[in-house]
């Protein structure tokens, strides 16, 4: 299955280059300008775009989101992408990495869950933070840092 993962970075950076509202600071205008030219390239060159269930969730899950945002997350981002479920190879393999290590197992395990979707489904994950994924290394887990700014 060719194409790419997006981490909830990358989405939230989007969503946040679609707002209305003027960025609070120029990391995040430069980091949404960079996530809108991202997901433009990818869907102009006809690359399939995925998500894991776990990055929805992970946008969702902020007390204070408004009925807006939750809108514009379920009504745009199925516009151009896919989203993979958490099935029993994920799952298997969530558990695996979270086993070895201590940080998937106790505060990251939305990544955990995310890197596991990369690899069982053979994608390149997408992410502004690549810290969140370097707790387990994994020979099919890669990690692509498309952007990233610079002080």
């Amino acid at each position: 299955m060719p194409g790419v993962l997006l981490d909830t970075t990358i989405l939230v950076d989007w969503l946040r280059g679609r707002r209305r509202s003027r960025p609070k600071s120029e990391e995040h205008a430069y980091n949404s300008r960079q996530a809108i030219q991202l997901i433009d390239y990818l869907i102009d060159k006809e690359i399939k775009i995925f998500m894991s269930c776990h990055t929805l969730k992970e946008l969702l899950q902020y007390p204070n989101i408004s009925k807006e945002e939750e809108h514009r997350i379920n009504s745009m981002l199925p516009q151009f992408c896919k989203m993979l479920v958490t099935d029993d190879g994920v799952a298997a393999a969530a558990g695996l990495l979270s086993r070895q290590s201590v940080e998937y197992r106790e505060y990251h395990i939305e990544d955990c869950y995310i890197a596991a979707t990369a690899i069982i489904y053979n994608l390149p994950l997408y992410t502004r933070n690549e810290g969140d994924f370097k707790y387990v290394p994994h020979e099919k887990l890669k990690v692509v840092v498309p952007y990233q700014f610079k002080t």
